[in-house]
């Protein structure tokens, strides 16, 4: 029996790799052709997937408002109607939605190594069993109807802290320039300087973040191994690769925003609180 009921979950979890595999697959593809992107094909992209990331961002907003509107108001109160989620829920995340993507684009196209992009192939059933692991655990706890959406963002932060570890575990083995003799100008200007792109504008943010990065190294090679104590060194490279975390979690919203589109009609709300 138990076995005849978890058939239609393991096949759902399937179903739902599927979907988000392209997601890191797009990603390997940009990586490789990024730097021969126009001007006007960078900003396509960027709006495409800002788009897409748009589209799940207000979906889910819009389940949080029902959430709140279905315990504050009456489902006959004209305010129910004005405060559900409109053009303007969507505008502001769109603004949101546009700097994430373009961040997940430039550190696509800067990517040096295959550890980032397997990481985000690896990630997509741990996305998935996080998902259906938090959907058992509040099944007692949340209404049916709202469910989903709070597994998802219950397995959207759980998933966050999980890549966070991985990136500042990894940043600690990782090999580095060699900067110390340098000072962090002349850093800077040397990293900056390394990168290339079809696209100006494409090349200007590139130069940007790897600026960034060369301040994280510089900082990491001239003053953290002055700290002795692990912890703090643990401490110390979790801040300097802090802005790493907006890449994934661009990344996670546009798997979370695959994941809404998928499953809507399913997960939709519906306009009466119960």
């Amino acid at each position: 029996m138990a076995t005849t009921s978890s058939a239609p979950a393991m096949r759902s979890a399937l179903n739902d790799m599927l979907w988000l595999l392209p997601v890191p697959l797009v990603l390997v593809v940009l990586s490789r052709v990024g730097v021969l992107l126009t001007d006007g094909a960078f900003v396509g992209v960027v709006l495409g997937l800002a788009l897409f990331m748009t589209a799940g961002i207000w979906l889910r907003s819009v389940v949080r408002r029902r959430i709140f509107l279905a315990g504050a108001l009456r489902a006959d109160s004209p305010w129910y109607r004005h405060l559900r989620g409109g053009a303007l829920m969507a505008l502001v995340a769109l603004a949101g939605a546009i700097p994430l993507a373009a961040i997940l684009v430039v550190a696509t196209v800067r990517v040096d190594g295959p550890h980032l992009l397997l990481g985000m192939v690896l990630n997509v059933p741990v996305l998935v069993l996080l998902r259906g692991f938090w959907s058992r655990r509040i099944a007692g706890h949340a209404v049916p109807r709202f469910r989903p959406m709070l597994a998802l963002r219950l397995a959207l932060a759980v998933n966050l802290g999980l890549l966070l570890l991985a990136l500042a575990a990894a940043a600690l083995f990782r090999t580095y320039p060699e900067l110390s003799g340098l000072t962090l100008v002349d850093a800077v200007l040397s990293e900056a300087g390394r990168q290339q792109a079809a696209s100006g504008l494409l090349q200007g943010l590139m130069q940007l973040a790897a600026a960034k990065d060369a301040m994280a190294w510089w900082l990491g090679q001239q003053v953290l191994p002055g700290v002795i104590e692990p912890g703090l060194q643990v401490a110390g490279w979790m801040v300097l690769v802090a802005t790493d975390g907006l890449v994934v979690w661009s990344y996670l919203l546009i798997c979370a925003s695959v994941l809404t589109l998928v499953h809507w009609r399913a997960w939709h709300p519906g306009s009466h609180p119960e």
